[in-house]
């Protein structure tokens, strides 16, 4: 990959693909060995940052997030050696956001600490809900108490706590979406992603439970009114208790919005680091127009291990997108925040829908840019697909 000299920031995303089970929902790049070899994994990981650094060089870092999997099942001290090659090769601040995702049973306080030390200064807890039943039903190990208890212990170890919760699944009604909501505010928590429970029975059906059981016809699910109404009352609770929605599904107390993830709604570049990791770099050919070249690394642990030791990218696949498809995509991205998007962006030919989806009170103008009222985020491809051009 080649680039021009630049400032741009830029991510780095770091996957971690262990967990002790797998949901039943889960479509992520996971494997579930009892053995996991960390050490290997870290070596590789450290080889493969070395692959791929040149690349970025001139980008400026700002975040480091470390997903899954479960990454809090990684010791802290390999951690902390990744954490400190990123920060010598990258030149990551030790300012930057750097995110550990973590499941409630493993947030244990003395290595929430051991974290911290590590360099992680925000952690991001898969509560998922605290509804015994809907809990049941997603395959989660833990219970309500052990949600509320890694909360409290992650807030002792750092200032940015946030939390994960899903709506939408078995047994999840308005009352559970409104109890999950109200227990949020009431603990130190700084910033909530809400996500509706989505199945796709046609991706990695043989992987992936829910998916082979959506299939089957096998998976009583709340209608789509049912689940738009309990993200309405999800999000009223989390702006009376102070969690502004900044983007479709992020919602965050002042100052505290997640830099890494508005790197990728503001198309930023991305490093993607481990199994199953995705990166993306963009830049712009000999004419000056935008382009991006996008690159997936291998899902099963074996081969990537295979590929880095063999001194090979562990790339599973590579794309290179052209100026069109990065203008579609920006304004898809874009328009899933707050802040919105710039006027200039939308094609001549396609502006009058803008007064159109105003009028409609889907749309609204800031100044030289456009935002999606709460309305238009409930319909948000519907209205990504109006301001898009035509082929």
């Amino acid at each position: 990959m080649q680039h021009e000299a630049t400032t741009r920031p830029f991510g780095i995303y770091l996957h971690f693909p262990w967990c002790t089970v797998r949901c039943p929902y889960c479509d992520f790049a996971v494997a579930t060995d009892r053995q996991v070899p960390e050490e290997r994994y870290t070596r590789a990981v450290l080889a493969e940052l070395e692959f791929r650094a040149p690349a970025f060089a001139g980008l400026a870092p700002r975040s480091l997030y470390l997903g899954g999997g479960t990454p809090s099942l990684w010791a802290p001290e390999w951690v902390a050696e990744v954490v400190a090659a990123v920060r010598t090769r990258l030149g990551l601040s030790r300012e930057a956001e750097v995110t550990l995702e973590a499941n409630p049973e493993s947030c244990h306080p003395d290595r929430l600490t051991d974290y911290r030390a590590a360099g992680v200064n925000r952690f991001s807890i898969g509560v998922q809900s605290f509804d015994p039943g809907v809990l049941v039903k997603l395959g989660r190990r833990h219970g309500p108490q052990e949600g509320e208890r890694a909360i409290l212990a992650a807030a002792r170890a750092v200032k940015n706590v946030a939390v994960d919760l899903i709506y939408g699944a078995r047994r999840s009604s308005l009352d559970t979406a409104r109890a999950d909501a109200e227990r949020v505010v009431r603990l130190p928590v700084t910033h909530v992603s809400a996500y509706a429970l989505t199945v796709d029975p046609e991706v990695l059906a043989e992987e992936v439970p829910f998916a082979r059981m959506r299939r089957l016809g096998r998976l009583p699910l709340p209608s789509d009114e049912e689940v738009v109404a309990q993200a309405r009352v999800l999000r009223r609770v989390l702006r009376a208790g102070g969690l502004r929605r900044y983007e479709i599904s992020n919602f965050a107390r002042s100052g505290f919005e997640s830099t890494h993830n508005r790197l990728y709604w503001e198309s930023e570049s991305y490093l993607g680091l481990g199994v199953g990791a995705f990166g993306c770099l963009y830049s712009r050919d000999p004419t000056g127009a935008a382009r991006a070249q996008r690159y997936s690394n291998h899902r099963l642990p074996a081969r990537y291990l295979a590929a880095v030791e063999a001194g090979e990218l562990p790339s599973a696949g590579e794309e290179m997108l052209g100026s069109r498809e990065l203008k579609l995509e920006r304004i898809m991205l874009s328009l899933r925040t707050r802040r919105g998007l710039e006027v200039e962006q939308i094609e001549p030919a396609q502006r009058p829908e803008i007064e159109a989806l105003e009028r409609a009170g889907l749309l609204a103008r800031l100044g030289d840019r456009i935002a999606l009222t709460a309305r238009g985020m409930d319909l948000h491809s519907a209205v990504v697909e109006r301001l898009t051009p035509r082929e």
